[in-house]
């Protein structure tokens, strides 16, 4: 549950139901792109953007450019690991992550494999985590085999915390197991 700040409730910016809504969108789905905000709050296309903007223009989200895409947080919410929330909101990378997650030692033609990605697009992901520092690749043999650089908690927190937001069985199922004792 979300505590209101003081600057929440007395922002005049936030009164009018649609933009409230839309804020409250981007809270909840910290991280993703314009389309996805605009699908999960229901507004139009055109409303979604003017109010966005609005938001943006009066300091209560914050855009990140992320490749062609600008991904929304709100300011007053901070998120310790933004960028590790941008790539688990991209779905293909998601589920490499995931899997490399569980199966450290992985090769890519395992992840191919299970993720069902053409190997190009999943070497193209690879290269891309290997390049942020999320996941290690070695020589083992004549294969390259892969594994997380970061610790798991950092994954699970923001898997977590972030859980409706993410409609994916695979999400589901690794918090679960994550949370058994």
């Amino acid at each position: 549950m979300h505590i209101k700040s003081p600057y929440e409730e007395q922002t005049p910016a936030l009164e009018l139901a649609a933009r409230k809504k839309l804020y409250d969108t981007v809270k909840q789905f910290a991280g993703a792109h314009f389309r996805e905000i605009q699908r999960a709050s229901g507004l139009s296309f055109g409303s979604a953007s003017y109010h966005l903007a609005y938001l943006h223009r009066h300091h209560l989200i914050k855009e990140v450019r992320d490749g062609r895409n600008v991904r929304y947080f709100p300011i007053n919410n901070p998120i310790p690991d933004e960028k590790l929330l941008m790539l688990l909101r991209q779905r293909s990378v998601r589920v490499i992550l995931l899997y490399v997650f569980g199966h450290e030692g992985c090769t890519q033609e395992e992840i191919v494999s299970a993720v069902r990605l053409s190997p190009s697009t999943t070497s193209w992901h690879l290269k891309k985590l290997i390049g942020n520092g999320t996941i290690d690749a070695r020589k083992k043999g004549r294969y390259t085999v892969y594994s997380l650089s970061i610790p798991k908690e950092r994954i699970m927190k923001l898997l977590i915390a972030y859980k409706a937001s993410f409609v994916d069985t695979l999400v589901d199922g690794l918090i679960e197991l994550w949370e058994q004792p």
